[in-house]
């Protein structure tokens, strides 16, 4: 079954949204590279988003977990804003 994971994320007043789309972009495609099903950064208001990456297994997930938790920690506020919260866990039901 597959395994999601979910960052939420908080933006300073006045980020640059082209820089945020551009990260998002970049980060999301090199999770698919190391084996992410795919990956979305969803806007939740105009402070805040969240990044859900899907992949295929728990196996895949943890594979990839030190380098996503070294890109979260990494992440430049004034780019890609300041982690909140991570959730994950396997996908109980799949449509």
């Amino acid at each position: 079954m597959a395994y999601v994971t979910v960052s939420t994320w908080r933006y300073e007043k006045g980020h640059d949204e082209a820089a945020l789309e551009k990260s998002a972009l970049d980060n999301l495609t090199q999770l698919k590279a190391m084996g992410a099903v795919g990956g979305y950064l969803v806007r939740t208001s105009d402070s805040e988003g969240m990044v859900v990456v899907i992949y295929p297994d728990e196996g895949a997930w943890n594979r990839v977990r030190d380098m996503v938790t070294h890109m979260r920690a990494n992440t430049d506020p004034a780019v890609g804003g300041r982690n909140i919260d991570v959730l994950s866990g396997a996908a109980v039901v799949a449509v």
